[in-house]
């Protein structure tokens, strides 16, 4: 069984993501969240294997807790984790720095640039 976390503040990308998801059956499961904060406090308080997600897909602008607050509160969730749990930034940036500070933490799988496709999709599982 296969579990996303889709973190984006813009319900309409969610929207669009958890279409494909059902739409093609790319994922068992998905939670989307608007808000980074809730994502790490559900993984906070959701340690056990089958709870946590095996793909988050995480967008970086975002007000409040952004995708890099974000990946710097995962770095310190990480060694409680009993799985390896893949993050894939998405984000509409093109910005070259972007791409290069996430490939410096080490738990990112990959940086997708918006808008998702199905084919996008299948290479995060």
């Amino acid at each position: 069984m296969s579990k996303v976390f889709i973190i984006d503040d813009d319900p309409i990308h969610q929207r669009i993501a958890q279409i494909m998801i059902v739409k093609h059956s790319i994922y068992d499961e998905y939670s989307s969240y608007l808000d980074a904060a809730k994502a790490i406090e559900y993984l906070e308080h959701n340690r056990d294997t089958d709870d946590l997600p095996d793909v988050i897909l995480l967008d970086l602008n975002m007000p409040g807790l952004d995708g890099w607050d974000f990946l710097d509160k995962y770095d310190k969730l990480k060694p409680f984790f009993q799985k390896d749990i893949k993050i894939y930034i998405v984000s509409s940036s093109v910005d070259e720095k972007d791409k290069v500070r996430a490939e410096s933490y080490s738990m990112v799988s990959g940086f997708i640039s918006k808008p998702l496709t199905p084919q996008i999709l299948r290479t995060t599982l």
